[in-house]
Protein backbone atom coordinates (compact mmCIF):
# COMPACT_ATOMS: atom_id res chain seq x y z
CA UNK A 1 0.00 0.00 0.00
CA UNK A 2 3.00 2.28 0.12
CA UNK A 3 2.06 3.92 -3.22
CA UNK A 4 -0.78 5.70 -1.39
CA UNK A 5 1.05 6.94 1.66
CA UNK A 6 2.93 10.02 0.53
CA UNK A 7 2.25 13.39 2.10
CA UNK A 8 0.54 14.58 -1.09
CA UNK A 9 -1.82 11.55 -1.09
CA UNK A 10 -2.49 11.93 2.61
CA UNK A 11 -3.81 15.44 2.17
CA UNK A 12 -5.58 17.26 4.98
CA UNK A 13 -6.66 14.09 6.75
CA UNK A 14 -3.18 12.65 7.24
CA UNK A 15 -2.06 9.07 6.76
CA UNK A 16 -4.31 6.28 8.00
CA UNK A 17 -2.74 3.26 9.65
CA UNK A 18 -4.92 0.20 9.01
CA UNK A 19 -4.75 -2.91 11.18
CA UNK A 20 -7.16 -5.70 10.23
CA UNK A 21 -7.06 -9.41 9.52
CA UNK A 22 -8.67 -8.81 6.13
CA UNK A 23 -7.06 -5.44 5.49
CA UNK A 24 -7.65 -5.61 1.73
CA UNK A 25 -11.38 -6.19 2.23
CA UNK A 26 -11.65 -3.43 4.84
CA UNK A 27 -9.70 -0.95 2.71
CA UNK A 28 -11.71 -1.77 -0.42
CA UNK A 29 -15.07 -1.40 1.37
CA UNK A 30 -14.02 1.84 3.08
CA UNK A 31 -12.76 3.34 -0.18
CA UNK A 32 -16.09 2.50 -1.78
CA UNK A 33 -18.03 4.15 1.06
CA UNK A 34 -15.77 7.21 1.02
CA UNK A 35 -15.95 7.62 -2.76
CA UNK A 36 -12.19 7.48 -3.24
CA UNK A 37 -8.97 5.89 -2.07
CA UNK A 38 -7.85 6.78 1.44
CA UNK A 39 -4.16 7.32 2.27
CA UNK A 40 -3.70 3.91 3.85
CA UNK A 41 -0.48 2.63 5.34
CA UNK A 42 0.12 -0.76 6.94
CA UNK A 43 2.24 -1.57 10.00
CA UNK A 44 5.90 -1.90 9.02
CA UNK A 45 5.55 0.07 5.79
CA UNK A 46 7.59 3.24 5.24
CA UNK A 47 5.77 6.16 6.78
CA UNK A 48 3.61 4.07 9.13
CA UNK A 49 4.99 5.94 12.12
CA UNK A 50 3.79 9.21 10.55
CA UNK A 51 0.13 8.20 10.64
CA UNK A 52 -2.20 10.68 12.29
CA UNK A 53 -5.20 8.30 12.12
CA UNK A 54 -5.39 4.65 13.14
CA UNK A 55 -8.28 2.51 11.91
CA UNK A 56 -8.02 -0.52 14.18
CA UNK A 57 -10.63 -2.76 12.56
CA UNK A 58 -10.20 -5.66 15.00
CA UNK A 59 -8.76 -6.27 18.44
CA UNK A 60 -5.77 -4.02 19.14
CA UNK A 61 -2.39 -5.73 18.69
CA UNK A 62 -0.73 -7.12 21.80
CA UNK A 63 2.22 -4.75 21.62
CA UNK A 64 1.84 -0.95 21.51
CA UNK A 65 2.62 0.88 18.27
CA UNK A 66 4.78 3.99 18.23
CA UNK A 67 2.68 6.68 16.55
CA UNK A 68 3.99 10.06 17.70
CA UNK A 69 1.72 12.04 15.32
CA UNK A 70 -1.45 10.12 16.16
CA UNK A 71 -4.56 12.24 16.72
CA UNK A 72 -7.48 9.85 16.21
CA UNK A 73 -8.13 6.13 16.75
CA UNK A 74 -11.23 4.42 15.38
CA UNK A 75 -11.94 1.07 17.02
CA UNK A 76 -13.78 -1.61 15.08
CA UNK A 77 -15.14 -3.15 18.29
CA UNK A 78 -18.20 -1.98 20.18
CA UNK A 79 -16.40 -2.74 23.46
CA UNK A 80 -13.48 -0.42 24.10
CA UNK A 81 -12.16 -1.58 27.48
CA UNK A 82 -8.88 -2.80 25.88
CA UNK A 83 -7.95 0.79 25.02
CA UNK A 84 -7.82 2.16 28.55
CA UNK A 85 -4.44 0.64 29.31
CA UNK A 86 -2.84 1.40 25.96
CA UNK A 87 -0.26 4.15 25.47
CA UNK A 88 -1.60 5.13 22.02
CA UNK A 89 -4.78 6.58 23.51
CA UNK A 90 -3.19 9.51 25.28
CA UNK A 91 -3.93 13.16 25.85
CA UNK A 92 -4.75 14.84 22.54
CA UNK A 93 -5.87 11.61 20.83
CA UNK A 94 -9.55 11.03 20.14
CA UNK A 95 -11.03 7.53 20.32
CA UNK A 96 -14.21 6.59 18.46
CA UNK A 97 -15.95 3.24 18.31
CA UNK A 98 -17.97 1.26 15.82
CA UNK A 99 -21.68 0.57 16.09
CA UNK A 100 -22.19 -0.74 12.55
CA UNK A 101 -24.72 -3.54 12.37
CA UNK A 102 -24.23 -4.59 16.00
CA UNK A 103 -27.68 -3.32 17.07
CA UNK A 104 -29.55 -5.37 14.48
CA UNK A 105 -27.45 -8.50 14.95
CA UNK A 106 -27.70 -8.45 18.73
CA UNK A 107 -31.43 -7.68 18.62
CA UNK A 108 -31.98 -10.67 16.34
CA UNK A 109 -29.88 -12.88 18.61
CA UNK A 110 -31.86 -11.90 21.71
CA UNK A 111 -35.22 -12.38 19.98
CA UNK A 112 -34.13 -15.68 18.44
CA UNK A 113 -33.05 -17.34 21.68
CA UNK A 114 -35.97 -15.99 23.66
CA UNK A 115 -38.35 -17.35 21.01
CA UNK A 116 -36.51 -20.67 20.86
CA UNK A 117 -36.86 -20.99 24.62
CA UNK A 118 -40.53 -19.99 24.67
CA UNK A 119 -41.55 -22.13 21.70
CA UNK A 120 -39.79 -25.26 22.91
CA UNK A 121 -36.99 -25.57 20.37
CA UNK A 122 -35.07 -27.96 22.61
CA UNK A 123 -38.10 -30.25 22.78
CA UNK A 124 -38.36 -30.17 19.00
CA UNK A 125 -34.72 -31.16 18.59
CA UNK A 126 -35.08 -33.98 21.10
CA UNK A 127 -38.16 -35.31 19.31
CA UNK A 128 -36.45 -35.18 15.91
CA UNK A 129 -33.39 -37.00 17.20
CA UNK A 130 -35.57 -39.67 18.83
CA UNK A 131 -37.86 -39.87 15.73
CA UNK A 132 -40.85 -39.31 17.99
CA UNK A 133 -44.20 -37.62 17.40
CA UNK A 134 -44.91 -35.92 20.68
CA UNK A 135 -46.91 -32.72 20.80
CA UNK A 136 -46.55 -29.91 23.31
CA UNK A 137 -48.05 -26.47 23.81
CA UNK A 138 -45.51 -23.78 22.84
CA UNK A 139 -45.23 -20.72 25.01
CA UNK A 140 -45.34 -17.12 23.79
CA UNK A 141 -43.43 -13.91 24.39
CA UNK A 142 -46.51 -11.79 23.83
CA UNK A 143 -47.31 -9.80 26.96
CA UNK A 144 -44.08 -10.65 28.72
CA UNK A 145 -41.91 -7.87 30.12
CA UNK A 146 -38.32 -7.21 29.06
CA UNK A 147 -35.89 -4.95 30.90
CA UNK A 148 -32.86 -3.61 29.03
CA UNK A 149 -29.98 -2.59 31.27
CA UNK A 150 -27.67 -0.36 29.24
CA UNK A 151 -30.21 1.24 26.91
CA UNK A 152 -27.96 2.74 24.22
CA UNK A 153 -28.02 2.24 20.44
CA UNK A 154 -28.02 -1.54 20.76
CA UNK A 155 -30.59 -1.48 23.55
CA UNK A 156 -32.95 0.67 21.50
CA UNK A 157 -32.94 -1.87 18.68
CA UNK A 158 -33.38 -4.79 21.10
CA UNK A 159 -36.43 -2.97 22.48
CA UNK A 160 -37.88 -2.29 19.03
CA UNK A 161 -37.69 -5.94 18.03
CA UNK A 162 -39.09 -7.09 21.37
CA UNK A 163 -42.06 -4.74 21.08
CA UNK A 164 -42.68 -5.96 17.52
CA UNK A 165 -43.36 -9.45 18.88
CA UNK A 166 -45.62 -8.16 21.63
CA UNK A 167 -43.32 -7.72 24.60
CA UNK A 168 -43.52 -4.79 27.00
CA UNK A 169 -40.14 -3.12 27.43
CA UNK A 170 -38.46 -0.92 30.01
CA UNK A 171 -34.88 0.29 30.15
CA UNK A 172 -32.15 1.72 32.34
CA UNK A 173 -29.33 3.98 31.24
CA UNK A 174 -27.09 6.70 32.55
CA UNK A 175 -28.45 10.15 31.82
CA UNK A 176 -29.21 12.63 30.68
CA UNK A 177 -32.45 11.04 29.54
CA UNK A 178 -34.25 12.41 26.49
CA UNK A 179 -37.97 12.80 25.87
CA UNK A 180 -37.75 9.70 23.69
CA UNK A 181 -36.15 7.76 26.55
CA UNK A 182 -38.99 8.71 28.88
CA UNK A 183 -41.57 7.73 26.26
CA UNK A 184 -39.95 4.29 26.00
CA UNK A 185 -39.95 3.75 29.76
CA UNK A 186 -36.22 4.28 30.17
CA UNK A 187 -35.11 5.39 33.64
CA UNK A 188 -31.99 6.35 35.56
CA UNK A 189 -29.85 3.58 37.13
CA UNK A 190 -31.32 4.35 40.56
CA UNK A 191 -34.58 2.76 39.38
CA UNK A 192 -33.01 -0.63 38.62
CA UNK A 193 -33.72 -2.33 41.96
CA UNK A 194 -37.40 -1.41 41.68
CA UNK A 195 -37.63 -2.58 38.05
CA UNK A 196 -35.96 -5.98 38.39
CA UNK A 197 -38.79 -7.80 40.22
CA UNK A 198 -41.25 -6.91 37.45
CA UNK A 199 -39.19 -8.21 34.53
CA UNK A 200 -39.71 -11.59 32.88
CA UNK A 201 -36.50 -11.06 30.90
CA UNK A 202 -33.44 -8.99 31.83
CA UNK A 203 -30.99 -8.17 29.02
CA UNK A 204 -27.52 -7.02 30.06
CA UNK A 205 -25.94 -4.52 27.66
CA UNK A 206 -23.66 -2.73 30.12
CA UNK A 207 -20.16 -1.78 29.00
CA UNK A 208 -17.29 -3.09 31.08
CA UNK A 209 -15.97 -0.35 33.36
CA UNK A 210 -14.61 -0.38 36.92
CA UNK A 211 -18.17 0.39 38.09
CA UNK A 212 -19.74 -2.53 36.18
CA UNK A 213 -17.20 -5.21 37.08
CA UNK A 214 -19.30 -8.03 38.67
CA UNK A 215 -22.32 -5.73 38.49
CA UNK A 216 -24.60 -8.75 38.36
CA UNK A 217 -23.99 -10.28 41.77
CA UNK A 218 -25.93 -12.14 44.44
CA UNK A 219 -27.92 -9.15 45.65
CA UNK A 220 -29.15 -8.16 42.21
CA UNK A 221 -30.02 -11.70 41.19
CA UNK A 222 -32.03 -12.04 44.40
CA UNK A 223 -34.30 -9.25 43.14
CA UNK A 224 -35.18 -11.15 39.97
CA UNK A 225 -38.69 -12.46 39.49
CA UNK A 226 -39.00 -16.19 40.11
CA UNK A 227 -38.72 -17.95 36.74
CA UNK A 228 -37.13 -14.96 34.95
CA UNK A 229 -34.59 -15.20 32.12
CA UNK A 230 -31.21 -13.43 32.15
CA UNK A 231 -29.52 -12.59 28.82
CA UNK A 232 -25.90 -11.47 28.63
CA UNK A 233 -24.72 -10.15 25.27
CA UNK A 234 -22.39 -7.51 26.69
CA UNK A 235 -19.23 -8.38 28.60
CA UNK A 236 -18.55 -11.51 30.62
CA UNK A 237 -16.80 -9.70 33.46
CA UNK A 238 -19.96 -7.72 34.27
CA UNK A 239 -21.34 -10.96 35.77
CA UNK A 240 -20.28 -12.79 38.92
CA UNK A 241 -20.59 -16.27 37.42
CA UNK A 242 -20.59 -18.06 40.79
CA UNK A 243 -23.45 -15.86 41.92
CA UNK A 244 -25.29 -16.58 38.67
CA UNK A 245 -24.96 -20.33 39.21
CA UNK A 246 -26.37 -20.03 42.73
CA UNK A 247 -29.18 -17.84 41.45
CA UNK A 248 -30.07 -20.36 38.74
CA UNK A 249 -30.39 -23.07 41.36
CA UNK A 250 -32.80 -20.81 43.26
CA UNK A 251 -34.81 -20.05 40.12
CA UNK A 252 -33.99 -16.31 40.10
CA UNK A 253 -33.30 -16.34 37.20
CA UNK A 254 -34.49 -19.77 36.14
CA UNK A 255 -32.89 -19.53 32.69
CA UNK A 256 -29.91 -17.77 31.16
CA UNK A 257 -28.85 -17.04 27.60
CA UNK A 258 -25.12 -16.37 27.67
CA UNK A 259 -22.94 -15.27 24.77
CA UNK A 260 -20.01 -13.79 26.73
CA UNK A 261 -17.94 -15.06 29.64
CA UNK A 262 -15.12 -14.05 31.95
CA UNK A 263 -12.84 -16.61 30.36
CA UNK A 264 -13.11 -17.23 26.64
CA UNK A 265 -13.17 -19.82 25.25
CA UNK A 266 -15.38 -21.02 28.08
CA UNK A 267 -13.53 -23.94 29.74
CA UNK A 268 -14.95 -27.37 28.99
CA UNK A 269 -15.26 -28.03 32.72
CA UNK A 270 -17.19 -24.80 33.46
CA UNK A 271 -20.26 -25.60 35.59
CA UNK A 272 -22.25 -23.22 33.38
CA UNK A 273 -22.09 -25.86 30.64
CA UNK A 274 -24.09 -28.33 32.69
CA UNK A 275 -26.42 -25.90 34.45
CA UNK A 276 -30.06 -26.55 33.57
CA UNK A 277 -31.87 -23.88 31.61
CA UNK A 278 -28.70 -22.31 30.19
CA UNK A 279 -28.05 -21.57 26.52
CA UNK A 280 -24.36 -21.03 25.67
CA UNK A 281 -23.01 -19.50 22.47
CA UNK A 282 -19.35 -18.64 21.73
CA UNK A 283 -19.44 -14.81 21.62
CA UNK A 284 -21.23 -14.59 18.28
CA UNK A 285 -24.15 -12.24 19.01
CA UNK A 286 -22.33 -9.10 17.93
CA UNK A 287 -19.93 -10.26 15.25
CA UNK A 288 -19.73 -7.37 12.83
CA UNK A 289 -19.28 -7.44 9.06
CA UNK A 290 -16.97 -5.44 6.84
CA UNK A 291 -19.47 -3.19 5.05
CA UNK A 292 -21.10 -1.61 8.15
CA UNK A 293 -17.67 -1.29 9.78
CA UNK A 294 -16.37 0.50 6.70
CA UNK A 295 -19.42 2.77 6.57
CA UNK A 296 -18.91 3.85 10.18
CA UNK A 297 -15.28 4.74 9.59
CA UNK A 298 -15.93 6.41 6.22
CA UNK A 299 -18.52 8.75 7.76
CA UNK A 300 -16.11 9.74 10.52
CA UNK A 301 -13.32 10.14 7.97
CA UNK A 302 -15.54 12.60 6.07
CA UNK A 303 -16.08 14.49 9.31
CA UNK A 304 -12.38 14.35 10.13
CA UNK A 305 -11.20 15.97 6.91
CA UNK A 306 -14.04 18.51 7.17
CA UNK A 307 -13.00 19.25 10.76
CA UNK A 308 -16.43 18.34 12.08
CA UNK A 309 -17.20 16.60 15.36
CA UNK A 310 -16.67 12.84 15.19
CA UNK A 311 -19.47 10.36 15.91
CA UNK A 312 -19.31 7.68 18.65
CA UNK A 313 -16.60 9.42 20.65
CA UNK A 314 -15.46 7.58 23.76
CA UNK A 315 -15.30 9.57 26.98
CA UNK A 316 -12.48 8.36 29.19
CA UNK A 317 -14.14 9.62 32.37
CA UNK A 318 -17.34 7.67 31.69
CA UNK A 319 -15.54 4.56 30.50
CA UNK A 320 -17.41 4.27 27.20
Amino acid sequence: MSDRTGDEAAGAGGRVLLTATDWRGVARATDAEAGGRLPWVLPGEPGADLATVWFCAGRPPAEPISLPRLRWIHSGWAGIEDWFGRSEWREGVELTRTVGDFPQRIAEYVACYLLADALGARESWRSMEAREWRRWTPGTLHGRSLLIVGHGAIGRRVGEVARAIGMATRGVRRGPLTAEDHALGVEEPSALDALLPGADVVVNLLPLTPETESFWEEGRFARFRNGATFVNVSRGATVDEDALLQALRAGRPARAILDVFREEPLPVQSPLRSAPGVWITPHVAGIGTVEPLAADFAENWRRWIARESLRRRVERARGY
